[in-house]
């Protein structure tokens, strides 16, 4: 049996992405992935998510209500976050820190350097 003394630190860092356009993440509900389901607790247990901006929340493991995923967690937090219009069409990294850790990060797109040199054209 282990027991929750020490956090368990894992070996690579699993991670999957979000969108805050869907429905569940604009009501704060985030469905883990079959993929990683396994490296969140059981029903009831807590999970440390740590928003961009720093902040972070407790979120309870909900495993009795979901038919697809094995597991989902929610917070208003999450629901404030996620409902931002400015946010609508990003998509989020969730990294799987450690056993019932996990950090949100928005996927920035690869931006085109502004300072390209122009060439001009020969006549």
């Amino acid at each position: 049996m282990s027991t929750d003394s020490q956090p368990k630190k894992l070996p690579s860092q699993p991670a999957f992405t979000i969108s805050a356009q869907l429905a569940s993440h604009k009501q704060g509900i985030v469905n883990v992935p079959a993929s990683v389901d396994s490296y969140f607790g059981d029903h009831g247990k807590i999970v440390v998510v740590t928003l961009p901006n720093d902040q972070r929340i407790h979120c309870t493991i909900e495993r009795k209500k979901t038919s697809k995923h094995g597991a989902s967690f929610s917070h208003p937090l999450l629901k404030e976050y996620f409902g931002n219009k400015i946010q609508k069409d990003w998509e989020y990294r969730v990294k799987i820190n450690g056993v019932n850790t996990i950090s949100i990060r928005p996927i920035e797109l690869p931006q085109e350097v502004a300072e390209e040199p122009t060439q001009e054209s020969q006549e």
